[in-house]
């Protein structure tokens, strides 16, 4: 079958009217329950979360703190935003921003190249209560699977899969690690779409959990690549990963084992649900990877469950918020984001998936396949013992 290039239908708005009044209650909201009368909002990914606009000069992670702040008052059923930077940034700002909130009621926008002073119920950062209110803001998604945010989240996640398999085809044997992270973040970039992570992973990095670009690295006429990124698109973050096989075709065993793999990813994706305690999460994780080894009989294939680190939460503050720990505390709850990434131990072949958790029942997982046509990359159909449902990416063969 001839191979035929990923088209990409057009991107959704960065954020549109519907979403930005929806994220404005939801702040209300929050506030009011906090008994806040605002609250001052420093992090990249919580601007983008605000706006739909990038606003980083250099690499930073979405937690870290953004070169524009906005102070954000509710009181008396009217909103201020007070977006406060250096004189530096205030052109591009000015420019950009006073459109984003134009026509909303009730709703003004001011600039400044300092705080104000803020009164005593002001959250700010540094303190327990502006850490969890920022969480509760930002972190669910709003408006369900009917609203903007989901529709640049499932764009996200057809697109970027397309472009790294695009770019699986079009890299070759005897390119290095910066000349195949030049492509991939061309591809990328060629239609608009951000990432604050890129990893790639050429002969000899194969055991890298986190595999870093380098010039020493190089495709070879028979090995393995790993192509990784985490996309985005306004707010919204992605995680993708397309595994990549150069020269002889991988072995009956390999497809096994990652096969079994891509069940232990939806297996573990299950374990999502409102109301399930990281903890339990954890601990279910390993007994279903114990569960498939026994399925496929293949040996050793339990200790793939924890190989890597476990995954988590992700949201616009974070391609990870929290990773799942052993001990940990936190609960799932509905319209939560969530990736797991594991690596399976006999290959170190990695499968990747995002879903949302949803109110009731079994997650919600992201379609990858939608702009990638027949030919280009191939994609299995995965369903858990209870009933959720996952498209995972093949090995892709050269």
């Amino acid at each position: 079958m001839k191979r035929r290039d990923a088209v990409l239908e057009r991107a959704p708005a960065a954020i549109d009217g519907p979403e930005l009044e929806a994220k404005l209650d939801r702040m209300r909201s929050e506030l009011s329950t906090a008994m806040a009368g605002g609250i001052l909002c420093t992090q990249e990914g919580a601007l983008r979360w605000l706006t739909g606009v990038r606003n980083q000069i250099i690499d930073i992670a979405p937690s870290d703190a953004s070169p524009v702040q906005a102070l954000v008052l509710c009181r008396a059923g009217a909103t201020e935003i007070v977006f406060v930077s250096s004189r530096i940034e205030m052109p591009r700002i000015r420019d950009q921003l006073p459109d984003v909130f134009a026509g909303l009621p009730g709703v003004s926008v001011s600039f400044a190249t300092a705080l104000p002073p803020l009164a005593a119920d002001i959250l700010v950062p540094g303190s327990p209560a502006w850490t969890e209110v920022t969480g509760r803001i930002v972190r669910p998604l709003v408006g369900g699977l009917a609203g903007n945010q989901y529709a640049k989240l499932s764009w996200l996640a057809s697109a970027a899969t397309a472009v790294l398999a695009q770019t699986a085809r079009e890299i070759e044997p005897g390119m290095n690690g910066a000349e195949v992270r030049a492509r991939t973040l061309g591809n990328l970039l060629s239609h608009d779409i951000d990432c604050n992570l890129l990893l790639v992973a050429l002969r000899g990095q194969e055991a890298h959990l986190h595999p870093l670009w380098d010039a020493r690295y190089r495709i070879e006429k028979d090995c393995w690549v790993k192509l990784v990124t985490a996309a985005r698109l306004a707010d919204m973050i992605l995680s993708a990963t397309v595994m990549v096989k150069f020269g002889a075709k991988a072995s009956a065993d390999q497809l096994a084992s990652y096969h079994a793999l891509q069940e232990g990813a939806v297996e573990y994706a299950d374990c999502y649900r409102a109301g399930a305690a990281e903890a339990g999460i954890y601990t279910e994780l390993g007994k279903r990877f114990e569960a498939l080894e026994k399925k496929h009989r293949i040996a050793g294939f339990a200790a793939s469950a924890y190989a890597h680190h476990t995954g988590g939460p992700t949201s616009p503050i974070g391609n990870r918020d929290f990773l799942v720990e052993k001990d940990g505390t936190r609960r799932m709850f509905p319209w939560m984001q969530f990736a797991v990434n594991p690596l399976e131990t006999r290959f170190l072949t990695k499968v990747e998936i995002q879903g949302i958790v949803q109110p009731d029942g079994p997650p919600h997982m992201l379609d990858i396949s939608r702009f990638t046509p027949a030919g280009l990359l191939d994609f299995r159909t995965v369903t858990s013992a209870n009933g959720t449902k996952a498209t995972i990416a093949e090995i892709l063969q050269r």
